[in-house]
């Protein structure tokens, strides 16, 4: 299985952590009628925000999208020689959809199937808690709870780590490998021991 990237970032203090867990929906594409696609398997949401918080309040400051302009599908199908109807009426239901402008800004290619929108400064209306974690290799830092109301932030307190720190490297750099994923027949947790 690839390892995925961390989705959601945010930067609070000067410092890097990955967005844990939200209330609720802290921000979404399909929202601003930005429609990701799943162009690389490290990557399963098709999408990267980074959101920032100076002076106390929640913007979304970047963000990345997997996206194939139409020619490049029409050209991509007409190569792999397999035209059919439903490429027709694929290509009259997507129409010519390029990527929208987001709070002023127009989405750049970036490579690799990616285009990203920089310095957004997208105020957001949030309210609810933010839990963060420190990113890798920060491990001075702590884990922190936010709570925003309207997107201004209201309260910030040092929680402590929601997993253990084995299962935050897990969560933040991808499976353990000291997990035998082959052998999950023998596996006591699973699977009881069995009667001779």
């Amino acid at each position: 299985m690839t390892r995925q990237v961390p989705t959601q970032c945010v930067r609070f203090k000067g410092s890097g952590y990955i967005l844990l867990g939200v209330d609720q929906n802290l921000f979404s594409p399909w929202d601003h009628g930005i429609h990701p696609e799943n162009t690389d398997s490290s990557n399963w949401a098709g999408f990267v925000a980074h959101f920032d918080i100076p002076d106390e309040q929640l913007y979304l400051d970047y963000l990345s999208v997997g996206h194939t302009p139409p020619a490049r599908k029409r050209l991509q199908r007409s190569l792999s020689n397999t035209p059919d109807q439903l490429d027709a009426t694929l290509d009259e239901l997507i129409g010519d959809y390029s990527l929208p402008s987001l709070n002023g800004v127009e989405a750049t290619d970036a490579g690799m199937g990616y285009w990203h929108y920089e310095d957004i400064q997208l105020a957001l209306n949030y309210t609810g808690a933010l839990t963060l974690c420190p990113e890798p290799g920060q491990h001075e830092q702590d884990y922190l709870e936010l709570v925003f109301e309207k997107g201004c932030l209201i309260t910030c307190k040092t929680i402590s780590p929601p997993l253990s720190d084995d299962a935050s490297r897990i969560m933040t750099e991808g499976f353990s490998r000291e997990f035998d994923w082959n052998n999950l027949d023998n596996d006591p947790e699973i699977d009881p021991p069995q009667q001779p």
